[in-house]
């Protein structure tokens, strides 16, 4: 199956019912689950970025939870950068002032692992070539 990075817009507003994206985000993660979207990736970065902004916002349980979860579901994959996909990153960080270092981290494993496809509620990628940036739960792999 084919697979779709997931950025932290998303992640934590499914998980953060006051979040005011938490109404687009569950469908996206339904999706996943239960096969109709594409299996997801999800950073080691865009994990912890999610898991403080959990545990900050919703608490330490309801960051323990959202972590068992993902780490218990077999189409969910936690992935880290390999050395050269961080040092693009990081060379992508200083050069563009918009983006937050995550954000660049992103992109560096999106374009190292050949993936197109981010879901994320973050328009900053709405800038980047060959990324399709995903705001909804549409499976971009299968034709409309």
């Amino acid at each position: 199956m084919p697979r779709v990075l997931v950025d932290t817009t998303v992640l934590f507003a499914a998980a953060y019912r006051r979040d005011s994206s938490h109404e687009a985000a569950l469908p996206i993660l339904r999706g996943i689950d239960d096969g109709t979207l594409p299996e997801a990736v999800v950073l080691d970065y865009v994990l912890a970025e999610t898991l403080n902004g959990l545990t900050t916002h919703a608490g330490h349980d309801a960051a323990v939870g959202f972590l068992d979860r993902i780490e218990e579901n077999a189409r969910f994959h936690i992935d880290s950068l390999t050395a050269d996909a961080l040092a693009t990153g990081k060379a992508r960080f200083r050069r563009h002032e918009p983006l937050s270092f995550v954000d660049a981290c992103i992109i560096a494993y999106m374009r190292t692992d050949g993936l197109d496809y981010l879901y994320a509620f973050d328009d900053d990628f709405d800038a980047v070539e060959d990324i399709s940036r995903l705001d909804t739960a549409t499976n971009p792999y299968e034709p409309q």
